[in-house]
């Protein structure tokens, strides 16, 4: 078996309410909702995202970031905005690079991105 990502890390202060968020958000289980938790890992058929209790404060925003892909850009932004999520900026510089920037509830940035369902389903 070759390298593969296995799952992102995001630091967070709350990890109950990014638990909250990212499991819904993306349809993940977490692996425990213990409240004395440290760690938790969000499993998926696709992906796993990983939350980790930072002792200190969270800082440096943009050292990391999720791209996630849709054919359904408007109706995912609206979905994670109820969510919690703010909305940043919409990018659209570039025709085959449009992208909503948004912030998870720890103003974590992360982008909404158009992609055809080709791509999404990993056929593309």
């Amino acid at each position: 078996m070759g390298i593969r990502i296995g799952s992102t890390v995001i630091n967070c202060a709350d990890l109950d309410a990014m638990t909250r968020f990212w499991s819904a958000a993306l349809a993940l289980a977490p692996s425990s909702a213990d409240p004395g938790d440290d760690f938790r890992v969000l499993r998926g058929d696709r992906a796993n995202l990983s939350l980790q209790r930072s002792r200190t404060p969270v800082t440096a925003r943009d050292q990391m970031h999720l791209d996630l892909y849709t054919d359904d850009q408007e109706g995912e932004v609206a979905r994670l905005t109820a969510l919690g999520a703010r909305r940043v900026e919409h990018v659209t510089d570039d025709p085959e690079d449009d992208y909503v920037i948004l912030a998870d509830p720890e103003q974590n940035l992360f982008c909404v991105c158009v992609k055809p369902t080709e791509v999404v389903e990993g056929k593309g």
